[in-house]
């Protein structure tokens, strides 16, 4: 259990900042200033940018200045990550710092240390399982009795499967029956990855001590010690075909990264979804092109395997930061969520449809306002997050710390969230 939280309220409103950015001066940092500069004018948001070099902070501060004057006296705050001083020092000011530079196994730890030490929430876009792992054996227990929400994984991984499970077993629980599954098809999209981000994926799958790439192909890798495991088998990686949809499915490359966050958010809840609850995700393709992609995967990761070459790939890594403005705006995502009620005696189990979807770059554009939106959740619905029922601290996930308070925040921000049932829709 955690400490009262009417005290950590209290000391949270003697701090300065709602939110602080923290790697402002990357490219999904900069995604997050401009949203809070173009959409919060006026809210009574305090916020400021936050890294280690002060005249690039400035260069962020004097463009986003252009979208809102009154920000041209935006607060910057100066913190190193080898310098655990000044790392209390920044994050003590803040309600919630929003973590955007990776990989985060090497950039992010001591800034999650300092959070949990100071009693500030956390929040990142991280996808690396392993060290999300780690994060969890190592500061679980005191966040949770601090009350400190640490919440990786806020960005396109895993925010629509995260929620999407979420969304689809509480609508199976309001129709009055329990969820056995929750299948994520991935598909149509359009967005781009930049060479940071396959840096990251690279690192996390193949760079990471062998006993932690063992230990994460668990599909239940990161619930609790001796919670209660469900059904779900190894990753899938081969062709598939979904019923309920009359789709083929190729493998989906983040499946090893949602997978895990939803059957953790589950678990965290209470197995709320249900104790025997399935959960798995690929991405919809014509047959052939399901046939082309799933032998593409099956190559890449054998020579990605072979450990005496990982220098030079590192080498071929795109050095691109991100993608344009208008490709930003021009990209596209959809997830079709398929959700099936248990077997009762009699009764044919329900199927149900839904949809997330948004209509911008999701590695980009939407991971960047879904991790502002976290962030924002945590610092400015406090006493409707501890009215919910959900978890109040620990090495949570988006689910399990925001849920519902987190679709609609989305919701307003553009994403769709919607159920199809007997051909009839609710939103």
């Amino acid at each position: 259990m955690m400490d009262g939280s009417p005290a950590k309220n209290q000391a949270d409103s003697l701090r300065p900042f709602h939110i602080v950015v923290w790697g402002a001066t990357g490219f999904v940092g900069k995604l997050v200033c401009e949203h809070l500069a173009r959409d919060y004018q006026g809210e009574g948001i305090q916020w400021a940018l936050a890294g280690r070099n002060k005249s690039k902070l400035e260069a962020v501060r004097e463009e986003i200045s252009a979208i809102d004057p009154s920000l041209k006296t935006l607060d910057i705050l100066l913190g190193d990550i080898k310098d655990e001083a000044s790392l209390d020092a920044l994050v003590s000011q803040t309600q919630v710092l929003l973590a955007t530079a990776g990989p985060f196994a090497r950039l992010a730890t001591p800034l999650v240390a300092a959070c949990v030490r100071n009693g500030t929430h956390y929040c990142d876009i991280t996808g690396e399982i392993p060290w999300v792992r780690r994060m969890i054996q190592e500061h679980h227990e005191e966040a949770e009795r601090k009350g400190v929400a640490v919440v990786h994984c806020c960005g396109y991984d895993s925010v629509p499967s995260d929620l999407g499970a979420f969304y689809m077993a509480t609508h199976m629980k309001q129709m009055g029956k329990k969820c056995a599954s929750v299948t994520t098809l991935v598909g149509p999209a359009k967005g781009t990855f930049s060479g940071g981000t396959l840096a990251s994926l690279f690192g996390a799958f193949f760079e990471e001590p062998a006993e932690d790439r063992k230990a994460v192909a668990d599909p239940y890798c990161l619930d609790p010690p001796n919670s209660r495991r469900g059904h779900d088998k190894a990753d899938f990686w081969g062709v598939g075909y979904n019923r309920p949809t009359g789709k083929f499915t190729m493998p989906f490359l983040m499946q090893p990264v949602n997978t895990r966050i939803v059957r953790r958010s589950n678990a965290l809840l209470g197995h709320a979804y249900g104790e025997e609850f399935r959960y798995s995700e690929a991405m919809e393709a014509p047959f052939v092109v399901a046939m082309l992609g799933a032998l593409a995967l099956f190559w890449a990761f054998l020579l990605f395997s072979i450990r005496p070459l990982h220098g030079l790939y590192r080498r071929l890594l795109p050095k691109v930061p991100g993608p344009s403005k208008e490709l930003q705006r021009k990209g596209y995502w959809t997830h079709t969520l398929v959700a099936e009620s248990q077997e009762e005696e009699g009764v044919a189990p329900a199927v149900v449809l839904g949809r997330v979807c948004g209509q911008r770059d999701p590695g980009y554009w939407e991971t960047s306002r879904f991790l502002l939106e976290a962030g924002l959740c945590l610092a400015l619905q406090k006493q409707d997050l501890e009215k919910s029922g959900l978890r109040r601290g620990g090495v949570l996930t988006p689910a399990s710390a925001m849920g519902s308070r987190l679709i609609a925040r989305l919701k307003r921000a553009g994403v769709t969230f919607e159920v199809q049932h007997n051909n009839s829709r609710e939103e």
